[in-house]
């Protein structure tokens, strides 16, 4: 009887235990709206000789007039108290995705085309810092990360007459950062505004192909260096927290 006692008791305790940890530990996934900033957002020059403002095919047009997108994340924690609120490390991954401007994604239907689609994956470890409930179970926070970012370009082809060309680009990595502040309300919702700075990515091609292009006009188009482009999304976020 004795024995079966202490079991109970060793059992009870480890319950108490595995609660209390599984408390503290936790997942989150998150979907944010996201508004592109840098070179990435910036206009496509349209003051152009050979095919004019057809379709954005010169080497400096690469990876820029990137719209609004959207995004998802997910992200593990986990959090202890430090007397005047709660620290959480954490680790987490989101996902970017970005069109290209309207004006041109039209144009590229109208040269019966593919446009090009941004992808941004950050990957970091950061630390978050949730302030004491203030009122109405409203608890802000902000935190800070830092990691990689891998910047994906979507490949694009144009036909326009019998001139066609298609683009692929290579995945690049760069170092990358994020700070953000908001609230939660209660335990398992959130709302906060963020900045990504995704890093300088150096842009080139895995794959370029040209058909009834005379040499003047790819020389024309590969003119200048290798683009490099400064990559950042402002994000309004939900996150939801188990």
């Amino acid at each position: 009887m004795k024995r079966l006692v202490k079991v109970i008791c060793l059992a009870a305790v480890m319950t108490v235990a595995g609660t209390h940890a599984q408390a503290q530990f936790r997942q989150s996934i998150f979907l944010n709206g996201a508004l592109p900033t840098g070179q990435f957002a910036k206009d496509v020059n349209t003051d152009r000789g050979i095919l004019g403002d057809q379709v954005p095919l010169y080497r400096e047009d690469i990876g820029k007039d990137a719209t609004p997108g959207f995004g998802l994340g997910y992200r593990i924690s986990y959090r202890f108290d430090v007397g005047m609120g709660e620290v959480a490390p954490f680790a987490q991954a989101d996902f970017f995705w970005n069109f290209i401007g309207s004006k041109w994604s039209d144009k590229y239907i109208q040269a019966k085309g593919k446009s090009p689609n941004y992808f941004n994956i950050p990957i970091m470890l950061g630390v978050s810092y949730l302030y004491d409930e203030l009122w109405n179970d409203i608890t802000p926070y902000a935190e800070f990360a830092v990691g990689g970012d891998l910047f994906i370009i979507g490949s694009e082809k144009v036909t326009i007459a019998d001139k066609s060309y298609t683009y692929a680009y290579k995945p690049t990595v760069a170092l990358s950062w994020m700070f953000g502040l908001g609230a939660y309300f209660g335990r398992h919702v959130s709302a906060g505004i963020y900045y990504y700075g995704l890093g300088k990515h150096v842009v080139s091609y895995t794959d370029k192909t040209y058909k009834s292009f005379g040499e003047l006009m790819k020389a024309d188009v590969d003119a200048g260096a290798i683009p490099t482009r400064t990559v950042g999304e402002f994000a309004l976020r939900i996150g939801f927290h188990f």
